[in-house]
């Protein structure tokens, strides 16, 4: 049965590839890095409105998120909005690693992407917008100051501190494994010990004698290493772009609920927010897509969906945002 599936799903991959070839691959450089980008016009016959850059999350991501980014782009442009993705360094075409970057480095190969568009497209900043997911809420904050290169931020699930967001992770975990309330407390004792041992910024071999079954592979530590006191509480606080953030109420990643209570207290007027019902860490119907990753069978049932997959809000929250903003 696994084998009929993985056929089954190579299958939709390929089909995937076929109906994506509309999109022109092109290189741009950052830093000693050079980077597989894919530049898509928009379908409704006009002259570009705007143009998307996407920015991913956590993990070895293509330009495309292996089909789930390509559900998005469709309506996207149709609405006259051009976009620009790219595989993630070690990804596709891309050379370097992606777990070799710190969030602030994250921060430059996004700006390197901004100026490559703007160059060769001839976007200005106004009509250059980012969205990012997940991970990229501590990526594309940064970037939405004074004197920001582009012009409007669409971020969907982020969230501001990735200690909390990690403990949020590790008790919904195992919650959802049918782990104990003993059980879990003792998981978040642990998890804590862990980030103290973080914070004393061990070589990876000592690191290891003292995490022992429970040690990162080398690399992932050096990333985590990197990274794990990131807060973008002040970043927010700094947007002077027209932003959007939104959140699904059934995210089983970042406690969303708490995230968007937080954005409620702030002053900062640049940001609109929403709590989207019925909505997934990825905006999916939580009702067909469980869980806090998406398998085999969730992707299959993804690219059969297509747009149908997503919360019933989620879409129409994001065009009419667009819509109103008309860069």
């Amino acid at each position: 049965m696994n084998l009929r599936l993985a056929r089954l799903f190579m299958l939709i991959s390929t089909l995937l590839v076929i109906s994506n070839s509309y999109a022109v691959e092109v290189l741009f450089k950052h830093k000693q890095h050079t980077l597989s980008g894919h530049y898509l016009e928009p379908t409704n016959g006009e002259p570009a409105k705007g143009i998307l850059l996407f920015v991913h999350g956590d993990g070895p991501i293509t330009y495309d998120a292996e089909g789930y980014y390509s559900i998005l782009w469709e309506p996207l442009r149709k609405k006259g909005y051009a976009i620009f993705s790219w595989d993630k360094p070690g990804v596709g075409g891309s050379n370097g690693h992606w777990l070799d970057q710190s969030m602030e480095e994250r921060q430059s190969e996004v700006l390197a992407a901004v100026d490559f568009v703007q160059s060769q497209y001839g976007f200005s900043q106004q009509k250059t917008g980012l969205i990012g997911f997940s991970q990229a809420g501590w990526v594309l904050p940064a970037l939405a100051g004074k004197n920001s290169k582009v012009g409007f931020m669409i971020g969907i699930g982020f969230a501001k501190n990735w200690i909390e967001q990690g403990k949020y992770h590790t008790k919904v975990r195992l919650q959802l494994e049918g782990k104990n309330q003993g059980q879990i407390n003792l998981a978040l004792v642990a998890n804590a010990k862990g980030n103290a041992l973080l914070n004393r910024k061990l070589a990876y071999t000592e690191y290891k004698k003292i995490a022992g079954d429970n040690a990162m592979k080398k690399q992932r530590y050096q990333f985590v290493l990197k990274n794990f006191m990131v807060d973008a509480s002040s970043d927010y606080s700094k947007i002077e772009i027209p932003s959007l953030f939104i959140w699904g109420d059934k995210d089983k990643n970042v406690n969303a609920i708490k995230e968007f209570d937080w954005w409620q207290s702030q002053a900062n007027q640049n940001v609109k927010t929403k709590l989207i019902k019925n909505a997934t860490h990825s905006m999916l119907d939580p009702a067909l897509f469980g869980g806090q990753n998406l398998g085999l069978i969730h992707w299959i049932k993804l690219m059969w969906l297509e747009q149908d997959a997503f919360a019933v809000d989620f879409l129409p929250i994001v065009m009419k945002w667009l819509e109103e903003l008309d860069p």
